[in-house]
């Protein structure tokens, strides 16, 4: 947030009311959301999660029929255990639910201390400037305030375009969905903008129950919707992503799917969500470090 209230500054406007503003913008679109989309979205997923084992059934009693006609029941066995074994994990999902309570009230502790330090180093002139200064021995501070800098201005510049792919994405799959027929296409949007935090990997994950879904439907809504969510990523990746994040310095592909592989062992999905901003972070230290400018 720091560098869109340095701009508000630039144009005569007080850093106090320029942060309280921008503030106010974010709690203001949080509310929206809770107000407008978690009402309906909270009924598709309290509907989806009394439905998905189900359809998990109908999905195996359907694959049963293609397999007996089909394919070699040395393969459907295999595939027919792994689907029974996550229709019993879904059934299963309700006994931690106290702990999963637990763990969110957690969160949420969490993320009401996090913004109210950013606050406050915000709200004050050079306020991250000034704790560096005071917890950093004094011959290192300059080394250490311009690597903070690019990390400010890199990561502000993942962050903005990333939460604007996610809301597009997600809208453009809410969307389409709904023209198609798919159900809980509200929740199916949403795991689709989420999921957008994770590079390459996120949007075949993203597909994965929307297909589910539609296949109890028909097989050709299945079809439909594998094609639906191939088109969404090839206009994300040559339309979307080029125009949103065309301002933002990205990490090679390679780096990018190694940093996800090593943030999903060390840290679970957190890992893999937080793996990209954490790998630039290490790449503007290493180019510090080795003058690569």
């Amino acid at each position: 947030m720091n560098p869109a209230v340095d701009k508000m500054k630039e144009k005569k406007i007080p850093r106090v009311i320029g942060t309280l503003t921008l503030f106010s913008i974010v709690l203001a679109i949080i509310g929206l959301f809770f107000y407008v989309i978690v009402p309906p979205l909270a009924k598709e997923m309290s509907q989806l999660a009394t439905q998905f084992p189900v359809y998990i059934n109908n999905l195996s009693i359907n694959y049963s029929v293609i397999s007996e006609q089909q394919i070699d029941n040395r393969l459907s066995e295999p595939i027919q255990e792994i689907l029974t074994e996550a229709s019993k994990s879904l059934k299963n999902a309700a006994s931690a639910a106290f702990s999963g309570i637990l763990g969110l009230l957690g969160g949420l502790i969490s993320a009401i201390l996090i913004a109210v330090i950013s606050f406050y180093f915000v709200v004050e002139e050079k306020g991250v400037e000034k704790f560096v200064r005071a917890v950093i021995p004094y011959n290192f501070q300059p080394r250490a305030l311009k690597i903070i800098k690019k990390i400010e201005v890199k990561l502000g510049r993942w962050f903005v375009g990333q939460i604007f792919l996610g809301v597009i994405v997600g809208f453009i799959t809410f969307l389409a969905l709904s023209i198609i027929g798919v159900p809980y296409a509200i929740v199916l949007g949403v795991i689709a903008g989420f999921l957008e935090l994770i590079p390459y990997l996120g949007p075949a994950l993203a597909s994965i129950p929307a297909i589910i879904i539609a296949f109890t439907v028909s097989p050709f809504l299945a079809l439909l919707t594998l094609i639906l969510y191939f088109l969404i990523q090839e206009i994300e990746n040559y339309v979307i992503v080029p125009k949103v994040m065309e301002k933002s310095v990205g990490l090679h592909p390679i780096v990018i799917i190694i940093a996800i592989l090593v943030g999903g062992q060390f840290a679970g999905i957190m890992g893999v969500i937080l793996s990209v901003p954490i790998a630039t972070i290490i790449s503007i230290i290493l180019e510090d470090l080795y003058g690569r400018h």
